[in-house]
């Protein structure tokens, strides 16, 4: 943790995906480093658009593939970026709101997703980008996830 990182949670939702991609970039340009960070609430089992993850999804899964399996898709996210050599990629269990919030408290900059919850689903689940929003130290920038539709 320093004055010269970005920290950008990470997780598979499109949303996350141009944060990365816009914290890459901004830290190519700034000369920072980059510290992505994947919190996972498991066991509480929550996917990354909110559904639930069903006991089913867990019990082909033997003792140790279950983190490989989830570490997977998230470390071929963060290869796209074609990462340089000082930054990271990380994993961490808990909220991740807190745990954003915690690790970015010396950063330059703090970068999340916006997530697509609204209404209910927003009380039920909570909101990572409004609890970095609103507890962060460092500036918090928020992305909107990237429009893929045709005319997008």
């Amino acid at each position: 943790m320093t004055e010269d990182e970005i920290v950008v949670g990470l997780d598979d939702s499109d949303a996350s995906r141009a944060a990365l991609k816009w914290a890459a970039d901004q830290a190519r340009l700034s000369g920072s480093t980059l510290r992505a960070m994947c919190v996972s609430d498991w066991p509480t089992g929550v996917r990354a658009d909110g559904r639930p993850l069903l006991v089913e999804d867990l019990v082909l899964v033997q003792d140790g593939e279950l983190e490989r399996a989830e570490r997977a898709p998230i470390t071929e996210i963060y290869r796209e970026i074609a990462p340089e050599d000082d930054w990271s990629l990380e994993f961490a269990r808990g909220k991740s709101g807190k745990v954003l919030v915690d690790l970015s408290r010396h950063s330059r900059l703090l970068v999340v997703g916006t997530g697509e919850h609204v209404g209910l689903g927003r009380i039920m689940l909570g909101s990572t980008s409004h609890y970095c929003l609103g507890h962060a130290s460092c500036p918090v920038v928020a992305v909107p996830a990237l429009d893929v539709s045709p005319g997008g």
